[in-house]
């Protein structure tokens, strides 16, 4: 009765050509130390790579999948290249892989970026492909859809969260970082953190493990009760 799942993801890196000196200053950073392939291509060890063909993070020991809703939103994914994110007035562009839904590989990791009333049919359209194993980051505003998803799910762990971070798109595939903030993650049902948060602080995003995250998700209901339809009002962009 037990079944065996697995996967690969594959990322070809070519390195640039570098001398001994390079080299030693590089290993002098300790960076190489406990990374697989003795460099992190996440840090100062980018500057060894001439390309990558594939998923940067998959380099990082943590591939990422784009799922979309459909066959001709991923063929649109697919001909802009990838996720575009602008920061601080430079664009750069991620090729994040994209699949749809009804792919067959295992998701153990569903970070959920669609809006509160997408939400419970977007995880229906994946529930075959999570178990016991899977967590699901919930970042839908309001209250009601994170009910709604776990009882989609039963089987799988829903953390719910609550940010500050702004940010808007201006085009298709095309995000602009708008304001840094802050990102509250808490699970009602299973107080005790993930292992993984270990992996935000490691990226430099500000969070905390909330033992109240439903206090945490009334706030924020609360507030965009009253700035929603003030941004609306004076065309204001988010984040901005």
């Amino acid at each position: 009765g037990d079944r065996v799942r697995q996967a690969t993801d594959l990322t070809n890196v070519t390195f640039r050509a570098a001398d001994e000196r390079m080299l030693r200053a590089y290993v002098a950073t300790g960076e190489p130390m406990d990374k697989a392939g003795a460099y992190g291509i996440q840090g100062y060890g980018a500057a060894l790579v001439e390309r990558i063909e594939g998923d940067f993070f998959g380099v990082m020991g943590l591939p990422v999948r784009l799922v979309l809703r459909n066959e001709a939103r991923l063929q649109a994914y697919r001909r802009a290249g990838g996720l575009t994110l602008v920061e601080q007035g430079q664009a750069q562009r991620y090729p994040i892989p994209g699949e749809t839904a009804d792919s067959p590989e295992p998701i153990r990791r569903l970070l959920l970026a669609c809006k509160a009333y997408d939400a419970e049919a977007a995880v229906a359209s994946v529930a075959h492909r999570l178990d016991a194993e899977s967590e699901l980051i919930l970042l839908q505003n309001g209250l009601g859809s994170q009910d709604a998803v776990a009882n989609c799910v039963p089987q799988a762990r829903c953390i719910s969260a609550s940010s500050t971070e702004g940010a808007f798109r201006d085009g298709d595939w095309r995000v602009v970082f708008a304001g840094h903030g802050y990102t509250w993650l808490g699970d009602p049902a299973h107080p005790v953190a993930p292992f993984w948060l270990d992996d935000l602080s490691a990226a430099g995003i500000p969070h905390e493990w909330s033992a109240d995250i439903l206090t945490r998700l009334w706030r924020k209901l609360a507030l965009n009760c009253a700035i929603n339809p003030l941004t609306v009002l004076h065309h204001c962009k988010n984040g901005g």
